[in-house]
């Protein structure tokens, strides 16, 4: 049973009850008082006479009070209402039912929370009167659609049919906001219904701050629906990929970080990674009470190109999500050139020593990207430099002649060049074969050497991380680690309109960049070897060349994609010859979007906003253009791992979060038990009528 008021603003209209008794108070006479023996016997007849007398004044003054009261309460229009329904308003109502369709709603009441919402939102529906207008709107809408109230039952059922189950966390306040928006109009009776389990997660992102505008005399009724939290509930955190880059053949390593929501261990959890809808392995754990757990995995690829994955829990009676999606992107081998200028009889002591073993560390051809092939100057004239993705000259003294020309299509025709000097570089011949001619391959003309004492070494000062050659050395670790580098020996280097990727702390470039054609030329004015820095020796040094050497052959590394959170907006960087194309995302459920891709600076670029489905996610090109061989890609999405937590917020803090917005919370099942609602108008009004004339009656009466 409830009584509330649709006009509540009135109620403070109950402090006029007060002025009655004020005007009596004030109008009473001080009498002084003077005896008289002799009319004594009189006085003892009027007192019998006055009691009468001043009760008839004291029914009076409580009847006008009385009136006040009945006035202020009939201008707030009071409803006594018994069990749950919709109220019996005076005029056409406008009703706003709100149902919660994030993910957490999947484990309410047995898995039936959902539905079992929808079905009592239906005997809402149904149950209004003519003349009355409702919309129902979801917590979450990734149709992104304009809510609008309706009076036809059919389209309200087939709105609320529409609603689906998201991927995601609810919005309470977007939902809310749309609801005060709808009820802005002028109704006799507005009421907003709000079906929810009460999931802290979309509770706590909801402050009254995000409300633009809302009405606090408008009621809220939420419904609660469901108790899950007796459930073993667990879900899969997040996805970890280790390594440098993903290729054929490399092992992939893969954790994935378990957690237990529960206080009660969880035993005998069947954990199994697949690939390309295919189960490669499975792991039983047990998860601890409120803890995590980090199970690993190791696999390789065995061909170039795109994959889908997933991770799941295979347990039954398990609430929370307990599947977590990744792709991956596989290159092939990125192979190599190194042309080694001084040679010597001892490895160690060869000008790239140090280069090709930060490529690949443990010499196996499995082991790394990169396979690394070793040549002397004079074996260049043999050597099909398409054979390669990226070529490296370690400190050449001179470049041949008929080399010259094949350097500059191979680069021009989206090769890279990675330049390092040395003791045996000879100035004249860079210059003249390399930068005086066309096209330039060099970024400015090549000066004087300098070289210092060890003790006198300069440090490197200026490192660009938002070159894509550098991303690799975004810890402060090693960026650290680079900038206490002491280069003793380098050549000074005019740039010519050339980018400056590191620079000493005197501002003498260290790395310089070059575009020519479709590729690219890097140019370090320091040694690849230990004599002229103790760069290769520093930790920085081997992400460094890896990102470099794999910037140069187009940044063909591989990928790991863990995932994006649903309702993320994913960004596709293409080739610039994508641009004003069109192409398709086929979702996780098949179905397919279009996007075009438009021009920024060198690339082509799209993003993608309607990721709403967990899953993985796949782009499909309608012809590649001819000058290009772009991979497809595809890329995975993911529930908000909190969203697996079953824990609801409570009654009191919700009511502290709404207030002063007037909320009442209700059970899913009272719903069902149905209700009556009277309007108590009439009979206040016969009240107010009533103490009128009795107050009249007994006033004339008090006064004859």
């Amino acid at each position: 049973m409830s009584l509330f008021f649709f006009h509540p603003a009135y109620l403070y209209g109950l402090f006029a009850a007060s002025l009655p008794l004020l005007i009596h108070l004030l109008n009473r006479r001080r009498l002084k008082r003077i005896r008289f023996p002799a009319v004594r016997f009189i006085l003892l007849s009027q007192r019998r006479i006055s009691r009468s007398y001043r009760l008839r004044h004291w029914l009076v003054l409580a009847l006008r009070t009385l009136a006040v009261i009945l006035l202020v309460l009939l201008l707030a229009h009071p409803v006594f209402q018994t069990g749950v329904g919709l109220v019996a308003g005076s005029g056409p109502a406008s009703i706003v039912v709100v149902l919660d369709n994030s993910l957490s709603m999947t484990w309410s009441e047995g898995g039936q929370g959902f539905e079992q919402a929808k079905q009592a939102i239906t005997r809402l529906v149904t149950s209004l009167k003519v003349g009355d207008r409702a919309a129902v709107i979801p917590t979450y809408d990734g149709a992104r659609a304009t809510p609008r109230l309706k009076a036809e039952r059919g389209l309200l059922l087939q709105d609320l049919e529409a609603i689906k189950l998201s991927a995601t966390t609810a919005d309470f306040a977007l939902a809310l906001k749309h609801a005060y928006a709808l009820l802005i109009e002028p109704a006799a009776q507005k009421e907003i219904w709000l079906f929810t389990n009460m999931n802290l997660t979309g509770w706590d992102r909801f402050s009254l701050g995000q409300l633009e505008h809302y009405d606090r005399l408008i009621p809220l009724k939420i419904v609660k629906v469901g108790e899950s939290n007796r459930l073993p509930n667990a879900t899969i955190k997040e996805l970890k990929f280790e390594g440098q880059g993903i290729g054929v053949g490399m092992p992939v390593h893969l954790t994935a970080q378990i957690v237990n929501f529960g206080d009660e261990e969880i035993k005998d959890v069947p954990v199994v990674l697949s690939l390309d809808g295919k189960d490669r392995e499975q792991k039983l754990v047990s998860l601890p009470p409120q803890g995590e757990l980090a199970v690993s995995f190791q696999f390789s690829l065995q061909r170039p190109g795109s994959y889908s994955g997933r991770v799941e829990l295979k347990k039954a009676g398990l609430a929370g999500n307990p599947v977590s999606y990744f792709a991956l992107r596989a290159e092939d081998k990125l192979r190599v050139l190194l042309v080694d200028g001084d040679p010597r009889t001892s490895l160690v002591q060869s000008e790239t020593f140090f280069l090709a073993r930060a490529l690949n560390p443990s010499a196996g051809s499995d082991a790394s990207l990169f396979l690394p092939t070793v040549v002397i100057p004079e074996g260049l004239s043999s050597v099909n430099f398409d054979s390669y993705q990226a070529l490296v000259f370690c400190n050449v003294p001179t470049i041949p002649e008929s080399l010259v020309p094949k350097l500059k299509d191979y680069v021009a025709r989206g090769g890279g060049l990675l330049f390092f000097l040395g003791d045996r570089v000879q100035i004249e011949d860079y210059n003249r074969k390399l930068f005086q001619s066309s096209p330039a391959i060099l970024p400015g003309p090549m000066k004087d050497k300098k070289i210092l004492a060890a003790s006198a070494g300069e440090t490197i000062d200026k490192i660009d991380l938002g070159h894509p050659a550098l991303q690799g050395l975004k810890e402060r670790i090693l960026q650290e680690s680079l900038r206490s580098t002491r280069v003793q020996g380098y050549f000074l280097v005019e740039p010519n309109g050339a980018s400056t990727l590191l620079a000493l702390k005197n501002g003498n470039p260290v790395l310089l960049e070059k575009k020519v054609g479709s590729g690219r030329a890097l140019f370090f004015t320091t040694a690849a070897d230990r004599e002229w820095s103790d760069l290769p020796v520093k930790t920085a040094y081997l992400p460094l060349v890896q990102f470099v050497v794999s910037y140069l052959a187009g940044g063909k590394r591989g990928s790991a994609d863990p995932g994006l959170m649903v309702g993320s907006p994913k960004s596709f960087s293409l080739p610039l010859s994508y641009a004003g194309r069109r192409f398709r995302i086929v979702m996780p459920d098949d179905s397919e979007k279009e996007l075009a891709a438009s021009a920024e600076g060198e690339k082509a670029a799209a993003v993608f906003t309607e990721n709403d489905l967990a899953g993985v996610y796949r782009l499909s090109f309608q012809g590649a253009p001819a000058d290009t061989a772009f991979p497809p890609q595809r890329y995975a999405v993911n529930p908000p791992f909190l969203e697996s937590r079953l824990k609801a917020i409570d009654e009191k803090e919700i009511r502290e979060k709404l207030n002063p917005i007037r909320a009442e919370i209700l059970n899913l099942g009272s719903l069902g038990e149905g209700g009556r609602s009277w309007d108590l108008s009439f009979p206040l009004l016969f009240l107010l009528f009533a103490a009128l004339a009795c107050e009249g009656w007994l006033a004339q009466k008090s006064h004859a």
